[in-house]
């Protein structure tokens, strides 16, 4: 009697700890697919087709779909920065849930973009 009443919230913590790995897993491939759109951002500034690409390449299936995954090149304060927005899975990977987790990195300029100030 007690376990079948225990059983519900048993289940319940199992799918918390399951939502929040999501979670977690989300967030390490935004912070992958960032830093790959910077290191590429700084050799082909002006190829947002291979930044894209690149980005796309360090995050695995459902979260690099294309309504899932976007990829930004941003000026802010004097530097470039590569973000990456990921839709978060809500307990099922490639379920669209109402939220985001974005990361970003540091774009380090090898090569200038063209029409950029010198």
């Amino acid at each position: 009697m007690e376990f079948a009443a225990t059983l519900p919230f048993l289940g319940l913590a199992l799918a918390l700890v399951w939502q929040v790995l999501l979670i977690g897993l989300t967030a390490m491939y935004a912070s992958h697919g960032a830093a790959e759109a910077a290191r590429q951002a700084a050799v082909t500034p002006d190829d947002m087709e291979r930044i894209d690409a690149e980005a796309r390449k360090r995050v695995r299936a459902p979260w690099d779909g294309e309504n899932v995954l976007t990829v930004e090149i941003t000026d802010r304060g004097g530097a470039r920065y590569a973000q990456v927005t990921l839709a978060m899975p809500v307990f099922l990977p490639g379920t669209d849930g109402p939220w985001d987790i974005t990361a970003e990195a540091v774009v380090v300029t090898e090569v200038r973009p063209r029409g950029a100030p010198t």
